[in-house]
C-alpha cells in the first residue's frame, strides 16, 4: 500500500512501509518526503481536480542560520496512519508542521512531532539518533503499557 489521499473524506493515509524504523516500535516520518509524495498524488490526473493538502514554505538563510521549512496540512484533510494492530510511534521530523493538529489517532500509532520557532537545520544524524534513543526509552514503553 502506498501513501493515498481519499478526496471524498479528505483523509491522507500513511502505511508503515513508508516510514523507516528507526528502533523498536519507533519509525520516523520524513516531512520533506511526505509533502513530495503529497503533491505527486495531487499532481496526478485525479488529484489535480482536487484542492491542494498542504502548504509548504521551504528552508531560509537568515545571516547565515538556515532556519527550517514548514508542511502544514489544509482545506480540511486529515493524516491517518495504518493500523496494524500493534502500537508503534511516528517521530515527525525535517520540518515544522501542524501534523499534531490533524492527525487521527483512532489507531496502532502515536505522533511525537518537533516543532520549535527557532528551528534549524542541522547536518548532522547525531541529533536524529539522539531524538529517536529518547523517544525509544521514555515514549515506547509508555505506548506498550497503554496497549497491554
Amino acid at each position: 500500500m502506498a501513501l493515498s489521499v481519499d478526496w471524498a473524506t479528505r483523509v491522507i493515509t500513511v502505511p508503515q512501509a513508508d516510514l523507516t524504523l528507526t528502533g523498536p516500535g519507533v519509525y520516523g516520518l520524513d516531512l520533506d518526503v511526505f509533502r513530495l509524495a503529497l503533491k505527486d498524488i495531487e499532481d496526478g490526473e485525479v488529484g489535480i481536480a482536487h484542492p491542494d493538502t498542504h502548504r509548504h514554505n521551504t528552508e531560509v538563510v537568515l545571516s547565515g542560520v538556515t532556519y527550517s521549512r514548514f508542511v502544514e496540512i489544509i482545506n480540511g484533510y486529515s493524516v491517518t496512519f495504518e493500523d496494524t494492530g500493534t502500537p508503534y510511534v511516528v517521530v515527525a521530523s525535517g520540518a515544522n508542521s501542524n501534523l499534531a493538529d490533524v492527525v487521527n489517532l483512532d489507531g496502532s500509532a502515536s505522533l511525537v512531532t518537533q516543532n520549535s520557532a527557532g528551528l534549524v537545520v542541522v547536518q548532522s544524524t547525531v541529533v536524529v539518533d539522539e531524538v529517536a534513543a529518547a523517544v525509544e526509552e521514555r515514549v515506547v514503553p509508555h505506548v506498550w503499557a497503554a496497549a497491554r
